[in-house]
Formats: C-alpha cells, sequence, structure tokens
C-alpha cells in the first residue's frame, strides 16, 4: 500500500471514530442529530474514494494525482495533472470480490500537462486498485 492511501484510510478510520466516539448531551443530540448524521456520512463516503499519485519529472516535487470511485458496471478515475509534461499511467483493475487471488487486468490513461478531468472505464467485474507511471501507452 503507497503512502497516500495508507494515509487518506488512516485519516477516513480516524474521522469516522472520532464522530462515533464524541459524547453528546440529550438535547444536543436531539438538536444535532441532523448535522451528525451529515458529518457521518461525509466521512464514510470520503473513506470509500481511493487516491494515488506519480511524482513528475518536471518540475521537481510536483505530482500527477489521480482518485476513483467505483459504480456498479463503471469506474471514474478523476486526475490532476501538476506537471509540465504528459503523464501516462497503467491502471491496475482487480476483481471485485477476489480474495486471494489477484485477477487482474490493466488500462492506460495519458493526461496532458498541467491538466484536470475525468475518465470514465467500463469494467463490470474489476474495481480500479492501483496507479504505475509507465512510460507511454500503447
Amino acid at each position: 500500500m503507497t503512502r497516500k492511501k495508507l494515509a487518506s484510510v488512516l485519516l477516513g478510520s480516524a474521522a469516522t471514530a472520532a464522530l462515533l466516539l464524541t459524547p453528546a448531551t440529550a438535547a444536543s443530540a436531539q438538536a444535532g442529530s441532523a448535522s451528525t448524521a451529515t458529518k457521518a456520512g461525509t466521512a464514510s463516503a470520503r473513506a470509500a474514494v481511493e487516491r494515488d499519485s506519480v511524482s513528475c519529472s518536471k518540475p521537481k516535487g510536483k505530482w500527477a494525482n489521480y482518485s476513483w470511485g467505483e459504480g456498479n458496471t463503471t469506474a471514474t478515475i478523476y486526475f490532476n495533472n501538476h506537471c509540465s509534461h504528459k503523464v501516462s499511467v497503467k491502471i491496475m483493475f482487480v476483481r471485485k470480490g477476489s480474495v486471494g487471488d489477484k485477477a487482474a487486468k490493466y488500462r492506460c490513461m495519458t493526461v496532458n500537462a498541467n491538466t484536470k478531468g475525468k475518465k470514465k472505464f467500463y469494467a463490470a467485474a474489476y474495481k480500479p486498485y492501483s496507479v504505475t507511471r509507465v512510460a507511454r501507452c500503447s
């Protein structure tokens, strides 16, 4: 697991635990039950989004960031490229529900310099797992 994925998992878990362990009085619980439900929903929505990034060749210290969420038959990959050049990545999709086997398929995506956007992939039985930089897409 990369450092970004680990950080997002830990932060999402900490936020959820903080909401669940916060003591509330009876009066504030009734008055704030709607806002608490909204905060809990927001925390769980953040935990469902996975993120990954690859470093830029130029300028140093910048990253091309990727995040994704999955639907029933599609997965949308969101990207924000802070690099001054095109970045090509290989996206690994793993079979949904696979426990031990890493049945995977790969898709390639190239994004232009200094752009952000999204791309939809149709992968009914697969979910996005990781993003790896490649020299170019064939």
